[in-house]
């Protein structure tokens, strides 16, 4: 008979859950087992602590699922300017089961970073802008703000605010405009606080040893020096001397000697890689929350799996950031493998919103389905 080993219990409230590292979870029986059209045979077990049972499909990936997809090359289809249509296309899937295994990588990727975000040595200073694009409608253009590396690209964090929609409009798209609000209004204040987030996460760069002072590169838009004043901790960072706001004009020519080019780097790659970015494209989101997920799942990409520079081999973005390239293969080895469990993950406030689906979408539902396994 084959033996089995789990690293833990699956049920968040069981003791035998939250385990010291290396710790062996031994408490546990067979319990029979399950047939799946996609899987087969599948084991069960009861744990011995809390009395539940769980199989050796609860640790995967593709826990709950009826069909099995090769999640590497979905990342590759997706960061290919594939859109979900087209997916569903090539691998002969429904769009709603390709955008379901996107939010399960999505999952899998911000569990990802957290994990190896302990463990960076990061030197550089930072850049920070945002990048505008749309969802539902261009009545709700959208501000998405990313925190990247200055000399390695690598994006640190993402937040995302829906905007009121803005430039010149006929009287009949003002009156469209009106109407629409009664029953959505974006924030007037969004870009300020989505700010204040992304100021929070820069200071996750700062050390005592490493980085005794950081800079924070952006352009002149009013909103983020609101955004450092409503972040307590980067206020605090500043007013001490740690923390240096430094603004350069947008009009500067985009350049590698212009500060901000590392986001207008990333402002490029996005429009051409994601084709619901893409300029004049007939494809676009229709929920904030997935867009998000799939913005995630690209960074990922972006950040771990994509050259920094072709010309100077296959080293990754995460590497010139200074994550360490053993662990990051390490990693790799069994990413769409392991599920990752909310529980176990310790998440930036902007990575959490998009784990839990916590984002207004305009014209929505007030809160986004997010199934149970999700959460656990």
């Amino acid at each position: 008979m084959e033996e089995y080993s789990f690293p833990y219990c699956p049920r968040t409230a069981c003791p035998r859950h939250h385990l010291e590292p290396g710790a062996p979870y031994t408490d546990f029986i067979a319990w029979g087992y399950y047939s799946t059209k996609a899987f087969g045979e599948v084991p069960r077990f009861r744990c011995m602590v809390c009395g539940h049972t769980f199989s050796t499909q609860t640790f995967r990936v593709d826990y709950y699922a009826k069909r099995v997809i090769d999640y590497a090359d979905l990342l590759y289809r997706h960061a290919a300017t594939s859109s979900l249509s087209a997916i569903g296309r090539a691998i002969s899937a429904s769009t709603d089961t390709v955008s379901n295994r996107i939010s399960r990588a999505a999952r899998q990727a911000l569990a990802f970073e957290s994990r190896l975000s302990r463990t960076r040595n990061l030197w550089e200073d930072l850049a920070a802008d945002g990048f505008e694009s749309f969802c539902v409608s261009q009545y709700f253009p959208n501000n998405i703000t990313i925190l990247v590396g200055s000399e390695s690209q690598f994006v640190y964090a993402a937040d995302y605010v829906t905007l009121r929609r803005k430039g010149s409009m006929t009287d009949k798209q003002k009156a469209k405009r009106a109407e629409l609000e009664t029953r959505f209004k974006a924030d007037p204040r969004g870009i300020a606080r989505s700010f204040a987030r992304i100021a929070t996460e820069s200071l996750g760069v700062l050390s005592d040893e490493a980085r005794p002072v950081l800079s924070l590169w952006t352009d002149e838009h009013k909103a983020y020096p609101r955004g450092i004043a409503n972040s307590p901790c980067a206020k605090e960072m500043q007013e001490i001397g740690r923390l240096s706001h430094k603004t350069i004009s947008s009009r500067v020519a985009r350049t590698r000697q212009n500060p901000l080019f590392p986001v207008n780097y990333l402002d490029r790659e996005l429009r051409k890689d994601l084709h619901e970015h893409v300029r004049e494209s007939v494809c676009f989101g229709r929920n904030v929350n997935r867009q998000m997920e799939r913005l995630s799942l690209y960074l990922f990409y972006h950040n771990y799996m994509k050259e920094h520079r072709a010309r100077w081999g296959p080293i990754t973005h995460a590497i010139v950031a200074g994550y360490d390239e053993g662990q990051i293969a390490e990693e790799l080895d069994d990413i769409w493998e392991r599920r990752a469990m909310l529980s176990l993950t310790d998440l930036s406030v902007c990575s959490e919103e998009s784990w839990r689906r916590a984002r207004a979408t305009p014209l929505g539902p007030a809160s986004d389905y997010l199934p149970k396994y999700a959460v656990a």
